[in-house]
């Protein structure tokens, strides 16, 4: 299943607001031009709303699949025991506070993510994006 097919399949929906930074990133971690949005993605009468950065190049509002890929990747967070071991796979410093920000953060969204969609719904989602 792709992730199109997902969203369909589950009726997810999406609004995109635009907002002038994204409480997760730091201005000297995008270029200039960054597009920064508040996600609102909703379905069966649940929302979760989802702060999401796109580069420059990217032209129009993210839909639903772009927003739900991005999450289901960093929801590899949850497969590691701890933050030394995802700072390790990801190369990076382990005394890093801004390293820890993230990790925590994309722990945070991915619990979120799980609630909002549900075990089943979250396990299908993450094999989505393996398979896409």
């Amino acid at each position: 299943m792709t992730i199109a097919e997902f969203v369909t399949k589950h009726g997810i929906t999406a609004t995109a607001t635009r907002q002038e930074s994204n409480p997760n990133v730091y201005p000297c971690d995008w270029k200039l031009g960054a597009r920064h949005w508040l996600i609102i993605l909703r379905h069966d009468n649940l929302f979760i709303d989802v702060p999401f950065t796109q580069g420059s190049a990217h032209t129009t509002a993210p839909t639903a699949a772009d927003v739900l890929e991005c999450l289901a990747s960093d929801a590899d967070v949850m497969d590691h025991e701890s933050f030394e071991t995802w700072a390790s796979d990801f190369g990076l410093d382990t005394d890093s506070r801004a390293a820890e920000r993230t990790y925590r953060a994309c722990l945070d969204q991915t619990l979120n993510l799980r609630r909002f969609l549900g075990e089943d719904a979250f396990a299908e989602l993450r094999q989505a994006v393996e398979q896409d």
